[in-house]
């Protein structure tokens, strides 16, 4: 008897509209790093190497999370407390690159040298080779700046944006940054990808 209850239990709950969902939440296997927690559908916080806690948003996009928002605050602790990206998230990164190529950077949200982890698929995206060894570059690079220059924190965040629900790869982001202490203002930029 008890069986048969569980197993209508069971039914009425796939039966619902949001089963599908909930299913693809409990079984997906997308992520092919097995030794770091892997990105799920919703909030992932993260320490960083400077011991402070992003929070990442993670959307399904044709059956892969992907993240559509990160935030955080760093200080003079985060600065050069990354790490470089290993095969395992080069290899992520490229499973979601849905241009065909698949030639892309494992491009780091948090940047390495603000203290972001480059083993971590949290902290990790499809991200064009020259985008992410250029501008982006170029617009890390001044957040560190500012922070050794004296800006007591840095409050960043991101928004990346998709052409469709069915793509997995951001085909712009917009990089915000605002200090705390210092000389620097608040920028925000928009990058293609």
């Amino acid at each position: 008897m008890i069986q048969l209850l569980f197993l209508v239990a069971i039914s009425i709950l796939f039966s619902n509209a949001y089963s599908q969902e909930f299913y693809k939440n409990i079984t997906s296997t997308s992520c092919i790093c097995s030794t770091v927690p892997c990105p799920t559908s919703g909030y992932n916080y993260l320490t960083t190497g400077g011991g402070a806690v992003g929070k990442y948003y993670y959307s399904y996009h044709n059956g892969y999370p992907v993240i559509t928002s990160a935030s955080i605050t760093i200080t003079s602790s985060n600065l050069d407390t990354g790490t470089d990206t290993t095969s395992c998230t080069q290899d992520y990164s490229r499973m979601l690159d849905d241009d065909g190529i698949q030639n892309c950077d494992a491009g780091h949200i948090l940047a390495n040298r603000l203290g972001g982890p480059g083993n971590q698929p949290i902290n990790i995206f499809p991200q064009d080779s020259s985008i992410n060894r250029g501008v982006w570059a170029q617009f890390e690079g001044n957040i560190y700046d500012c922070i050794k220059g004296g800006a007591s924190s840095a409050s960043l965040s991101w928004k990346f944006y998709y052409e469709t629900t069915e793509h997995t790869k951001p085909y712009k982001a917009t990089y915000s940054a605002t200090y705390i202490g210092g000389s620097c203002v608040k920028v925000s930029e928009t990058f293609n990808n």
